[in-house]
């Protein structure tokens, strides 16, 4: 399977903000006759690869009268009031419905999936969330009744919500002038700042009390209605038998405590639970000739960076150590905007986390153009077209305003950052902070056959140990102030080598995502899918047609990124 040199034409419309979550689209048209299938069955869009998997987690079955009922009881009125009940929305881990009274009043139900986690702390906490931030003048939905267990007669997890006046704002930012633009990102980075202002005790998620009453908690003084700060609920804690696993997942009063947690999660599991398998990156594969990788190398780089974990995290009462909430899907179609232009709320607070700013600082992915030099020099971008822009072809011009477009954006979020939320701005480009995020990130990413990514970056911490020491690291003093361990030469030459060869891979798996049009999980709108899997096959063509070498063969025939395969060998 050949991966170097992958170079590909560019795809018209690629770079638009995408919805929330895998394959996440808004559906109209299905309503109250709409059958179970419909109802049941996620129909917004398609998957090129092991689609039966992806169906299979969202499919979710339950008595659609009694949610009926539920949100009519909700609003104060009777379910024969419903005029329309519709499936509103899907995406990789809910399902919202819209019900329409008589009087025009509409409400909304979110259901996730029976394959969301974690079970009751998703539910739990989104509600807590939603009202504390509504206390705090964040305006959220407003929820009308819930439940957290599936022991109800709808027989799912439920939310049922008020629709917030306004439109996403994917679906008007390609409408608006320049300067209307730069009047969104200002909104958004005040609206940001507000958030990031809550003065929150600890890191974890939010809870009322009353929802985790055997939990270790910590309690919220303001307001004083029975918040707290519990376990924390993103899903990566929850992940497979990590939902029953006796782990710390917090909260916590200390960044070094949170460093320590996630490494002593990811050992816990990888010593009881993996087993030697094949990359799930396919593309990975071939750099390790097709056999399948034991997990003794990921066990020992674990157990290397929980030595290492002593000295990560950020001195207590720095403003890189303050618990900071932010929006878990901070994008376009989570954001509502007015007819004027104005925001009026945020949508789609699940799974919402409090880290500390250390930790939770960065442009969000939606507003950054890094890999662009233009914009990691933060030099302020062109407005206006080249000269020659009329002569060019209409896909020229569609990826000129794009680049355009993502280079404006990602220079207005950093610079109204750093007029309205400097804190947050010396974080996102704070060097030591870069190095403790990149650590966390890949010791804390599930071992699926990757031995290298952890290894590779806490050699680059090792050698940067003085740019980690800096600033309010913890590690700026004691016996953190010489390297814990050094890597022999040749150890630190393979571990680099492989990670450059991962990395190549990552871009040409990028690439060939974007010719096809499928995102990291192979999703394709409906109407897209028939050219999507013709594209793929072509491309699969002519792989094996440029297979050099019996091994060449099989990694593309046996191992090609766009069919089905075992996910979990």
């Amino acid at each position: 399977m050949r991966i170097r040199n992958f170079s590909c034409p560019s795809v018209a419309g690629h770079g638009q903000w995408p919805l929330n979550g895998s394959g996440t689209r808004r559906v109209r048209g299905l309503q109250t006759q709409a059958s179970p299938d419909e109802l049941f069955n996620y129909t917004s869009g398609r998957w090129i690869f092991n689609e039966h998997l992806r169906l299979a987690e969202r499919h979710l079955k339950f008595d659609a009268h009694a949610l009926h009922r539920v949100m009519a009881t909700a609003s104060n009125r009777s379910a024969t009031d419903i005029v329309s009940f519709s499936k509103m929305a899907e995406g990789g881990f809910n399902r919202l419905f819209e019900a329409t009274f008589n009087d025009g009043h509409r409400v909304i139900a979110r259901l996730p999936y029976p394959a969301t986690v974690p079970e009751h702390y998703t539910v739990a906490s989104e509600v807590a969330t939603l009202d504390y931030l509504r206390l705090h003048g964040i305006t959220t939905p407003k929820v009308y009744a819930w439940s957290s267990t599936k022991a109800n007669p709808v027989g799912a997890e439920y939310i049922v919500m008020e629709k917030l006046a306004g439109i996403p704002l994917g679906e008007t930012w390609y409408t608006m002038t320049p300067k209307e633009q730069h009047g969104i990102m200002k909104q958004i980075v005040e609206w940001e700042t507000r958030l990031m202002s809550l003065k929150l005790p600890a890191s974890g998620s939010l809870y009322y009390q009353k929802d985790i009453p055997s939990e270790r908690s910590v309690a919220l003084r303001d307001p004083g209605d029975g918040f707290c700060i519990g376990p924390i609920a993103h899903y990566g804690w929850w992940h497979e038998e990590r939902a029953v696993m006796e782990i710390d997942r917090g909260p916590w009063t200390t960044s070094n405590a949170i460093f320590r947690a996630i490494g002593e999660r990811e050992l816990k599991w990888t010593e009881a639970y993996a087993k030697p398998r094949l990359p799930y990156e396919r593309l990975y594969r071939e750099i390790y000739n097709l056999r399948k990788i034991p997990p003794d190398r990921h066990i020992e780089n674990l157990r290397n960076y929980l030595n290492l974990s002593t000295c990560l995290g950020f001195k207590a009462a720095s403003p890189l150590d303050r618990p900071v909430i932010r929006h878990p899907d901070f994008q376009p179609n989570n954001i509502l905007v007015s007819e004027t232009n104005e925001i009026v709320g945020l949508l789609d607070w699940q799974h919402s986390t409090i880290l500390p700013l250390g930790l939770a600082a960065g442009m969000p992915r939606h507003f950054q153009n890094y890999g662009d030099p233009e914009s990691e020099s933060l030099r302020q971008p062109q407005t206006k077209v080249p000269p020659e822009f009329n002569s060019l072809s209409q896909s020229e011009q569609a990826s000129i305003r794009e680049t355009m477009r993502r280079r404006i954006v990602h220079f207005l979020y950093a610079a109204l950052t750093l007029r309205s939320n400097k804190e947050h701005y010396d974080a996102i480009f704070d060097q030591s902070v870069i190095l403790h995020q990149r650590l966390f990130k890949s010791a804390g990413t599930p071992w699926e056959g990757n031995s290298i990514t952890l290894q590779a970056d806490m050699i680059r911490t090792v050698q940067n140990w003085p740019i980690l020491t800096g600033g309010h690291s913890i590690a700026g003093a004691g016996a953190c102030m010489l390297r814990p361990f050094e890597y022999a030469d040749a150890v630190i030459q393979e571990t680099l080598e492989l990670d450059a060869r991962q990395k190549e891979a990552d871009t040409a798996m990028e690439q060939m995502r974007d010719v096809v049009g499928v995102d990291e999980l192979g999703w394709v709108s409906n109407d897209k899918y028939g050219a999507a899997k013709e594209t793929a096959c072509e491309i699969k063509t002519k792989m094996l047609q440029a297979s050099d070498t019996p091994a060449d063969l099989t990694a593309s025939r046996d191992h090609f990124p766009f069919d089905d395969f075992d996910e979990d060998s």
